[in-house]
């Protein structure tokens, strides 16, 4: 944006530069050549007070010494001639008087009258300047002084002129875009900087961020308060959604309190409560993530202190549940490639791999396959089903808190899942990636850091 202004002011300051220009450089060239001709006028005066006398007596031999002399001394020729046109003296021969040009200044001074200033002198031009005065005595014209002025100089002053005319337009232009223009530019375009450097604190998560709209253009102030208003329903539904998370979770943690000291009782009788004692310690950790999830989304630092959990293991073990899950339902699944990699103890296996084997069952389509992998220094699990996928646009939403995809909005859950499976990647340094396979259908992918100090 500023370039573009920037694009439009400089070459209009350019073209009023160069529309001052014009009147100057002819300012220039006419006031040189002015000076030129009032100078060699004086010099055609003097010649013809000095050709009065002779002219009327007839003796030239000293009219013409001086015209040889000033010849010689300004490099500039002279004539005298009578009324007739005859040249009487000259400073040089081959004086032609039937000159388009000398035959038109002799034809105004012989009859009595000043001739004109001659047109301004440009350095492109040449030729020569012809100055005359009339020689006059009692009132009747005599005869007339020529002087035939060489232009070089006067065109050589003329140059310069013009070039430190352009220097000092250069220089002003510069400094008029220095000193005016680009503080215009920045004093114009600071709202809209203003605007973009919020957007960039909203993209970072800070959405109490807001623009100040006084003072500012109508148009502004309504893109000012445009964007208010949507920093602050991001806000608001962002707290909001922290505040039902929070909720949600608090009011969970007294029935499933409940829930475990009936279980306990019973777990001293039946094997199977005992599993599902198991269980309620599970839901209770996800209560606890949840509330997790009413705050920051960066990792944690993990201290590592417990051994490196071998992530193949963990998901075997956890996969002979599922597979009797899954055979109840009619849907098969399929444990792929084990390779052992050793992972942080924090790392929630069960509840990571329960929630991917839960959307593939009710999203995706049989075959699951569930396989863990090594990809240099990460360690990777990956859960696959062969249903209908996700667009390229969704792909990139995966893992947002309460995001659903269009095609299956209609199906129950919350959109935490993945959300809560991206959360407990974070917390041991790890990501979570979603892309499509070869054949169709999804792949979740879990990447975490392989411990440097695990041994197969």
């Amino acid at each position: 944006m500023r370039r573009r202004l920037l694009q439009s002011l400089v070459p209009l300051v350019a073209i009023l530069a160069i529309v001052a220009a014009v009147p100057l450089a002819n300012f220039i060239a006419t006031n040189t050549t002015r000076n030129l001709f009032l100078s060699r006028s004086n010099d055609a005066d003097w010649f013809a007070t000095m050709a009065e006398s002779p002219l009327q007596s007839g003796d030239i031999a000293t009219l013409r010494e001086l015209a040889v002399r000033y010849h010689e001394l300004y490099n500039t020729p002279v004539f005298v001639v009578d009324v007739d046109r005859r040249v009487v003296a000259t400073s040089r021969s081959g004086v032609d008087v039937k000159d388009p040009d000398i035959d038109l200044v002799l034809a105004s001074t012989l009859a009595g009258r000043l001739p004109a200033e001659p047109k301004a002198l440009w350095p492109w031009q040449s030729g020569e300047m012809v100055v005359s005065r009339p020689v006059v005595n009692n009132g009747r014209v005599l005869g007339a002084s020529v002087l035939r002025v060489p232009t070089e100089n006067g065109r050589h002053d003329v140059q310069n002129g013009l070039l430190l005319l352009l220097g000092g337009l250069l220089m002003a232009v510069g400094a008029v875009v220095i000193g005016i223009v680009r503080p215009v530019t920045r004093w114009v375009l600071r709202p809209l900087n203003d605007l973009d450097n919020a957007t960039h604190q909203v993209t970072r998560g800070a959405l109490d961020t807001r623009v100040s709209t006084d003072g500012r253009a109508p148009e502004l102030r309504r893109l000012g308060d445009s964007f208010n208003s949507m920093a602050l329903s991001l806000h608001q539904a962002r707290q909001r959604e922290r505040e039902f998370v929070a909720d949600a979770s608090h009011q969970l943690r007294t029935p499933l309190t409940s829930a475990r000291i009936h279980i306990e009782g019973l777990s001293r009788l039946s094997p199977t409560a005992r599993f599902a004692l198991s269980d309620i310690d599970r839901l209770g950790r996800i209560v606890q993530r949840l509330s997790r999830l009413a705050g920051s989304d960066r990792p944690g630092d993990i201290e590592g202190s417990e051994a490196p959990l071998d992530l193949a293991q963990a998901v075997k073990e956890r996969l002979v549940g599922w597979k009797a899950v899954y055979a109840a339902d009619d849907l098969e699944l399929i444990i792929g490639e084990m390779v052992p990699g050793g992972v942080a103890a924090e790392l929630e296996v069960d509840d990571i791999l329960d929630v991917l084997l839960d959307n593939a069952s009710k999203y995706g389509a049989p075959p699951v396959e569930v396989s863990v992998t090594r990809d240099g220094t990460e360690v990777v699990m990956s859960v696959r089903d062969h249903g209908l996928g996700l667009g390229s646009r969704d792909l990139k939403k995966v893992g947002e808190r309460f995001w659903r995809s269009a095609h299956h909005r209609e199906m129950p859950g919350t959109g935490l899942g993945l959300a809560i499976v991206r959360s407990e990647a974070a917390r041991v340094g790890g990501r979570v990636v979603a892309r499509p396979p070869i054949g169709g259908g999804l792949v979740i992918e879990v990447r975490v850091p392989l411990l440097e100090d695990y041994e197969d």
